[in-house]
């Protein structure tokens, strides 16, 4: 407050001046004269006043067209000026060391009253000083006269920095390019505090190096030569400052619009708000210049050598004073008015600042006599604390204690002062104790927590908790170590006791087959747990004890918390049957006995549990079976039906699709048809996908099978479904599992049917758990399914479950919850399962989740999977002779067409016939046709399967394509045995047939 009083006064005089400055100022010319501007550095909010100025035309109301240059680390701005490339700049106080040379360059105002350039340093340099800056990698720039001050006061000269290019950039201090940049304390910062960058500042002002910052400057030859145009100059300058301090926000976005597009708003707020305090515009007036401070500056460089001895820092700052004219008596006239205003004022200024500084004397004679009370406050409580207070010097020297600490090392206070902190460990932590000490003297860590048993006089002893931490001077060097030792050997005792207490109870229930627990009342912390127990919840004993079990979410979900907290309030036992999740996410039904008794008065809850989930699983697979039986003949009825329907359907997608992929093939991939074409494809492949979910549990789908392992597979269904959800996978399947011979195609379908069911169970986010184990089937199992290995495969989610009444339906046909699903996924995977003879079970629970378990017959051994293999096929062929036979016409002219394009001569036919009398005319002629792709079935004539063997007949190197939209025929799925070398099913595209035909080619 009394600052403020303080700078009515000068702020009063400063506004007469400028009024009476102001009748003195000659009207600027009418026509606009060229001015060229010159930054010392890159766009920033550091010159937000020249932008201001022009862009809210200050110049061009003063007669200016300026034009502004910008900066850079190598910018060197009196030369510029000097030279007359520009005809002002911005620099520094480092003005008057080129002055000190002779040249006679003129500061026409001040901006900045406080330097704003610091000394940059991450921390990871281990630079701690100014000192330590010598021989170290420096990003220099020689536009600062303070910088080269401090460093000259620190003993650090020019010539010892190994100088690297100034990029202005303090990302190359992230990437270690630099140990030390100078920079700027409102700019290089931001970045590096945005960054997450430790770093230290080492700043002139904290020094008491205070120079002036930023300045606008011309020369003394200009001021000769064209006065009028450098007063013009200057105070529309000054305008634009005084706008650009007002009006931050919008400068800012000034800025970004038509300057600088890599700095953030953020960071420009940042910059301005920070200059705020360097440029102090509501107690010193725009542009000001205290001739002492000048006289200051020059001499701190003749201190230290850097200007001449004797240098008159007169003539570096600009007098503003007009010379006279004709109206000089007027204005003589006006100014002593206005120096009388000005000098009563002033009386009256002073009067009241003589009061206020009597005010200010009454204050600091309180605020001292408060400290002095705060002072004795903090003596009372360290002397009469009960806990010891120490400090340690970085030799491990004690020099200061209080007497607590004294009482509690069984020692005087005198003999405590001096000695060292290693004498009053016990011998058995002296050597953790002395690496604790030097991690904090290193600067490894700014505080340590921690127990140690302390030496107390000759033969005593006693347990200290001591939480102590560094104390550092301003520059980061270690001052000493402080620290808090509070006395905890009753505690350490107690828990002693406790723990041979209990061991005699761990050591009796050890072997129990039940699992057995045991909880603190008071807090509910598990303090004793059996091996029994830890199975069941699937934990290490270890990491169960001190778990608390009211903040357990499983056992509240299962109602075992309200049951524990009414027999610890009453003391009666109960039992109670409770399903819980396991630390795996699996859910077990537990049978439990909960009782209470107490130890040394305070209660303890008993629980002893044991694990029925196998039997209740067993009573709900029975009920699972019998309902999903059902849904298996309900299935049979839908299956010839739904495969008719899926063959024609996948001719016509045939058409469609090929028709979209072929015209693919003809465009450019940034022709604007492009992106309609490929959405069209991916239309007509998601109907595929349900006509081939409708073949899935047709009568007809039967699977074309080869061996492969399953853990792969579940990864790619995860990794697809999953892929912008909110759930996230655990896949808990060894790599070891027998390998199953099933239709890869079929599998992953069915596989991603029930992650897309858990998704959609899930729409909060959660976990899927999928795991896989072998297992072997009985003769006689209860699933009905043949003897041999078989491969368990769990789908667990952690989602809204599914009621009872939907349980018996979920695998019909048309039957869904969801209003955009579709009814055939739970469908199509019921199907594909039992096709390759396996079965597939559901169990849920509402609001914790739903398991979908697969058996599927596996080989009963593993192989290695084969990697780093290609399998890529040519994608054009080479001019070979392709025949071609289908009986839909469209699609004959489809694929001749898409061969062609792909490279290769095809032939076409509407039958078997027909293809085995070009195959034979080709050979008569001695042209041996590449490959022949025929339709599997052609009502009223010949089908593929005939036509292969009279071909193979006639070549038995033939190479032969079963193509069908319907795996109703086993051809589908033993090709090889027809003679066929490989499958095209319908739907196909042109990367589709092309890929298929190269591969059967080449293979």
């Amino acid at each position: 407050m009394n600052h403020h009083r303080r700078g009515r006064g000068p702020q009063f005089l400063a506004v007469s001046l400028a009024f009476i400055a102001l009748l003195l100022v000659p009207c600027p010319a009418q026509a606009l004269e060229k001015a060229t501007l010159q930054l010392k550095w890159l766009h920033h909010f550091q010159f937000a006043g020249y932008y201001a100025a022009l862009e809210k035309g200050f110049y061009r109301r003063a007669g200016l067209d300026v034009t502004i240059k910008e900066g850079g680390p190598t910018t060197e701005v009196e030369d510029e000026v000097l030279s007359g490339r520009a005809d002002f700049g911005v620099g520094t106080s480092a003005i008057l060391l080129r002055r000190a040379r002779g040249e006679d360059l003129v500061v026409l105002g001040q901006i900045f009253q406080h330097s704003a350039g610091v000394l940059i340093t991450p921390r990871s340099t281990g630079i701690h000083s100014l000192a330590d800056m010598a021989r170290r990698r420096f990003m220099y720039s020689n536009q600062h006269g303070d910088m080269l001050t401090l460093l000259r006061q620190n003993g650090v000269d020019e010539k010892e920095l190994v100088q690297v290019p100034h990029s202005g950039d303090p990302q190359d201090l992230i990437d270690g390019k630099a140990d030390v940049m100078m920079g700027y304390s409102f700019n290089e910062p931001f970045i590096l505090e945005q960054k997450g960058e430790p770093y230290l500042l080492f700043s002139p002002l904290t020094y008491g190096i205070d120079f002036y910052g930023d300045n606008f400057f011309t020369t003394r030859a200009n001021i000769d030569t064209r006065r009028q145009f450098v007063e013009a100059f200057r105070e529309a300058t000054l305008d634009g400052w005084r706008y650009a301090m007002a009006h931050k926000a919008e400068v800012a976005e000034l800025i970004l619009a038509k300057y600088s597009r890599k700095k953030s708003r953020d960071w420009l707020m940042f910059e301005a708000n920070q200059m705020e305090s360097l440029i102090q515009p509501t107690l010193v007036e725009m542009g000001y210049q205290n001739p002492a401070r000048w006289r200051h500056i020059g001499k701190s460089f003749e201190e230290l050598g850097m200007v001449p001895r004797g240098f008159d820092t007169a003539g570096v700052s600009f007098d503003p004073s007009p010379g006279t004219d004709y109206r000089l008596v007027l204005r003589v006239l006006l100014v002593c008015g206005a120096v009388i205003v000005v000098l009563v004022v002033t009386v009256m200024k002073f009067r009241q600042l003589n009061q206020d500084l009597k005010g200010e004397v009454a204050e600091r004679k309180a605020a001292e006599e408060a400290f002095r009370e705060s002072e004795e406050r903090l003596r009372v409580i360290f002397e009469t604390s009960q806990a010891g207070i120490i400090m340690v010097d970085p030799e491990g020297i004690i020099r200061f204690a209080n007497k607590r600490m004294a009482e509690m090392f069984g020692c005087t206070h005198d003999e405590l002062i001096g000695s060292s902190y290693l004498s009053h460990l016990h011998p058995g932590q002296c050597a953790t104790g002395s690496a604790l000490m030097e991690k904090l003297i290193r600067g490894e860590v700014d505080q340590a927590s921690t127990e140690r048993r302390y030496r107390c006089g000759a033969d005593g002893e006693f347990w200290g908790y001591l939480s102590g931490r560094r104390l550092e001077t301003p520059d980061g060097k270690l001052r000493a170590l402080v620290g808090i030792i509070s006395d905890i050997t009753d505690r350490i005792k107690a828990d002693e006791a406790r723990q041979k207490a209990l061991m005699l109870v761990e050591t009796l229930l050890a072997h129990s087959p039940m699992g057995i627990t045991v909880f603190e009342g008071e807090s509910g912390a598990l303090i004793l747990v059996n091996q029994a127990a830890a199975d069941i919840s699937g934990n290490d004993k270890e990491a169960m004890l001190g778990r608390n079990f009211r903040e357990s979410a499983s056992w509240r979900d299962g109602g075992l918390t309200a049951v524990a907290e009414s027999v610890l309030a009453d003391g009666g036992a109960r039992p109670f049957e409770a399903q819980l999740r396991t630390s795996g996410g699996n859910y077990v039904t537990l049978r439990c006995h909960l009782s209470r008794f107490e130890v040394e008065g305070k209660p303890h809850l008993l629980v002893v549990g044991q694990d029925i989930t196998a039997e209740k699983h067993l009573e709900l697979e029975n009920k699972r079976i019998e309902a999903q039986m059902l849904n298996m003949q309900k299935l049979e009825s839908l299956g010839v039906l739904a495969g008719g329907i899926a063959h024609d359907f996948n001719n016509i997608l045939t058409g469609i699709v090929g028709n979209i992929t072929f015209a693919q093939l003809s465009l450019e991939p940034r022709h604007k048809a492009a992106a309609p074409l490929s959405k069209a494809e991916k239309a007509c492949q998601r109907a595929a996908e349900l006509a081939s979910q409708l073949l899935t549990f047709a009568r007809g789908g039967q699977p074309i099978k080869k061996a492969f392992s399953v853990k792969p597979l579940v990864g790619e269904s995860l990794s697809l479904v999953l892929r912008g959800t909110n759930v996230k996978a655990a896949i808990e399947i060894p790599d070891d599992v027998c390998v199953i011979e099933a239709d890869e195609g079929q599998i992953s379908q069915a596989f991603n049917n029930i992650v897309i069911n858990a998704v959609h169970a899930m729409p909060g986010g959660g976990t899927l758990t999928v795991a896989g184990e072998d297992t072997v089937m009985e003769i006689g199992n209860p699933f009905g399914l043949a003897p041999g290995p078989y491969l368990r495969i769990s789908f667990s989610d952690q989602g809204c479950g599914i009621r009872e009444e939907d349980l018996e339906r979920i695998f019909d046909p048309y039957f869904t919850t969801k209003t955009s699903g579709t009814g055939l996924g739970l469908a199509s995977t019921h199907s594909i399962v039992a096709r390759h003879g396996g079965i597939v079970l559901v169990d849920s629970v509402l609001e914790k989740g739903t398991t979908f378990t697969i058996y599927l017959p596996s080989t009963g051994h593993c192989v290695a999977a084969e990697e780093g293999q290609d399998h890529a096929g040519r994608a054009h062929g080479g001019g070979e002779s392709v025949v071609v036979m289908d009986d839909e016409e469209m699609i004959r002219e489809l694929t001749r067409d898409m061969l062609a394009a792909l490279g290769y001569r095809v032939e076409v036919c509407g039958d078997g016939a027909e293809a085995v009398e070009l195959y034979r005319a080709g050979c008569a002629r001695g042209e041996r046709y590449s490959a022949v792709i025929m339709d599997l079935t052609v009502p009223g004539g010949m089908g593929g399967k005939e036509a292969a063997q009279q071909i193979l007949a006639l070549d038995p190197t033939a190479r032969l394509i079963v193509s069908s939209g319907y795996s109703n025929d086993p051809v589908m799925s033993e090709y090889r045995s027809c003679g066929f070398c490989a499958t095209l099913v319908k739907p196909y595209t042109a990367r589709e047939i092309g890929r298929v035909l190269s591969e059967a080619i080449d293979g």
